[in-house]
């Protein structure tokens, strides 16, 4: 008899100590709510369990056990086992993870070389050769006429004047018959006419382009004849006396002259 209550104390001391080794408790959210499929790891043993759909759970520990709490979106939590855990729940609070932005690999990295880094910032030569052919393309002036707007002869507006003559254009035509009729064509000048031509030229016109340029009265005379020779000067300016033309020819007959003549200092 009384090895049976040996036997029986021995068993109620090993229940109450193997009853002693589960803690159990509730996995929330932060803001109260039940989170259920929450896994709990014993740390020492490798233990895992999963909270049911209230969240409830219940996992073998010892003392200075560590429990880990983890839920996906969820900041782990973890909780050293002590003695008084064992008289009540212990109910865990996690907290949502922050928001994590997928990484973005960046392809360029800059070396510390300017002149290397610049020419990796620019575009690929491709977008360069098509950029500069579509800009060339841009440019080019259409090869093909652009088509007209023309009015259908059925609806366009009747023309009174058709058939007629219009008087402002022939009386144009007219007026230039007879101005080339009464014209008389230009003549070559004579010597009394073309030294005329040359005394007034040296009376009239300025000459201190030349004279600047120490060109003697000799020197001017010999650069009128070629001139006149070159442009025909005489011929075409000793009735109209033209001083615009004048100088014009002359400063073209210059740049010719001086060429091949050696005048003033």
């Amino acid at each position: 008899m009384k090895t049976k209550l040996l036997l029986l104390s021995f068993l109620l001391m090993a229940l109450s100590a193997h009853a002693q080794e589960y803690i159990f408790g509730k996995v929330r959210s932060e803001f109260g709510s039940e989170l259920p499929n929450a896994l709990i790891l014993n740390t020492r043993t490798g233990e895992k369990v999963n909270s049911d759909k209230d969240g409830n759970y219940m996992i073998g520990a010892k003392p200075s056990d560590e429990l880990r709490f983890v839920k996906s979106g969820y900041e782990r939590s973890s909780t050293k086992i002590s003695t008084y855990n064992y008289s009540g729940p212990l109910n865990i609070s996690l907290t949502h993870s922050a928001y994590l932005i997928e990484e973005v690999e960046l392809a360029f990295q800059a070396s510390g070389n300017l002149k290397k880094d610049v020419k990796s910032l620019d575009p690929p030569r491709r977008v360069v050769a098509l950029n500069s052919s579509m800009d060339s393309y841009m440019r080019t002036p259409p090869t093909e006429s652009s088509p007209k707007l023309i009015t259908p002869s059925a609806f366009a507006p009747k023309d009174y004047n058709a058939g007629q003559v219009d008087m402002v254009k022939a009386v144009s035509a007219l007026i230039g018959l007879v101005s080339k009729t009464t014209s008389s064509p230009i003549s070559t000048a004579n010597y009394a006419e073309t030294q005329a031509f040359y005394r007034r030229i040296k009376a009239e016109l300025d000459l201190s382009f030349y004279t600047s340029r120490g060109w003697t009265e000799e020197d001017i005379d010999k650069f009128l004849i070629y001139a006149d020779n070159s442009y025909s000067l005489a011929k075409k300016y000793r009735k109209s006396f033209n001083v615009v033309a004048i100088l014009s020819d002359m400063k073209m007959a210059y740049q010719e002259y001086i060429k091949t003549h050696k005048v003033g200092t």
